[in-house]
């Protein structure tokens, strides 16, 4: 029997507006992604679609679409996940799936001009959707549980210097 594979989608937007004398550019960025967990990586793939607006002299609309980009995270690399909740009086907005890093270069590959935006190299911050927020916070604990247990298996494969000593004064005694 295969085994359930969680996976996490998001959706990022952007835009960027450049007002001259005689012409006006729009852009918007819709990235639609999916966050899953493979054995030993966190795997990030995303979609770039790009509609740029030009208003001047002639009017244009130009539509792109990137090709699926795919990056994997080794998860020693990882140090956590949240589903951060944020309200204003009783409305509810979007939540935000958070991902701490315990190395600075583990995002390095997903971030930069043709990846996700940033705010921190240690953080990558991916809005979802209400209706995924269950899915969310479910994907969060199986990954910070996943974690857990690969931080406790190599803890135990590596002797501390105490059970060193130990194993020392044992071997020196026979």
């Amino acid at each position: 029997m295969e085994a359930h594979t969680l996976a996490l989608p998001f959706v990022l937007k952007r835009s960027e507006d450049i007002v001259g004398a005689s012409k006006v550019t729009s852009t918007r960025e819709v990235i639609h992604g999916l966050l899953r967990i493979d054995a030993t990586h966190l795997v990030v793939q995303w979609r770039v679609s790009r509609k740029t607006e030009h208003v001047g002299a002639v009017i244009r609309t130009d539509r792109e679409l990137e090709p699926v980009r795919e990056v994997a995270i080794p998860l020693e690399a990882l140090a956590g996940a949240t589903v951060r909740e944020r309200r204003i009086a009783w409305l509810r907005l979007r939540p935000t799936f958070v991902l701490t890093a315990s190395d600075l270069r583990a995002f390095e590959e997903v971030a930069g001009e043709a990846g996700l935006q940033l705010d921190h190299p240690a953080t990558l911050m991916l809005p979802v959707p209400r209706s995924d927020r269950l899915t969310a916070l479910e994907f969060a604990a199986d990954l910070n549980m996943i974690i857990a247990d690969r931080a406790a298996r190599i803890s135990k494969a590596i002797p501390s210097a105490e059970q060193k000593r130990l194993s020392a004064e044992a071997s020196s005694r026979e």
